[in-house]
């Protein structure tokens, strides 16, 4: 056990040792979580720890999309927050970025749903980021991400499933570095 942890260890900072610096961005997005259509916008921390680690803080306005046959609450926005720590796997190519995010989630659910007013989960998510220029850092870059969302409460007003922001989501969207 202790040579797989020594092992990893080694490997974290040799992947960590090799990366690029990362200057802080901000980024615009669109998601499918859990069947709910949304539209984010995020900002992201210049990384520190040897460029393997930056924080990102995100909300995102989301579209009740997920229950479309049903007319009193298809279609209602509501927003959720995201607070996570992303981990850089290093550069695996001169323009493509390996990532993986991991971190709180809150979610304001519309009043149709449940009366908390705010309801709390976390979610994980890994990241495919493509840089336009190889040769340096652009300042422009597109990304790919897929992963999970999970709440912690239900929807109390929501008849049979309940888990209206829990499950797979995928996002995809631009990030501009300063």
């Amino acid at each position: 056990m202790k040579r797989i942890i020594l092992c990893a260890v080694v490997l974290c900072a040799m992947l960590a040792a090799s990366a690029k610096e990362t200057p802080p961005a901000i980024g615009f997005g669109l998601a499918d979580s859990a069947g709910n259509l949304g539209i984010s916008l995020e900002i992201s921390s210049a990384s520190f720890a040897r460029d393997f680690l930056t924080f990102k803080l995100e909300s995102q306005v989301d579209v009740l999309s997920a229950y479309r046959d049903s007319p009193y609450i298809a279609w209602e926005t509501f927003f959720s927050h995201r607070l996570g720590l992303v981990a850089t796997g290093g550069w695996n190519t001169g323009a493509l970025r390996l990532y993986g995010e991991f971190g709180a989630l809150a979610v304001q659910p519309p009043a149709s749903l449940s009366a908390d007013r705010l309801q709390w989960g976390i979610y994980g998510l890994f990241g495919y980021e493509f840089f336009m220029d190889s040769e340096q850092l652009s300042p422009v870059s597109y990304y790919l991400e897929a992963g999970t969302n999970s709440l912690f409460d239900r929807a109390e007003k929501l008849p049979g499933k309940s888990d209206y922001y829990s499950g797979f989501t995928i996002r995809t969207g631009l990030r501009w570095y300063f």
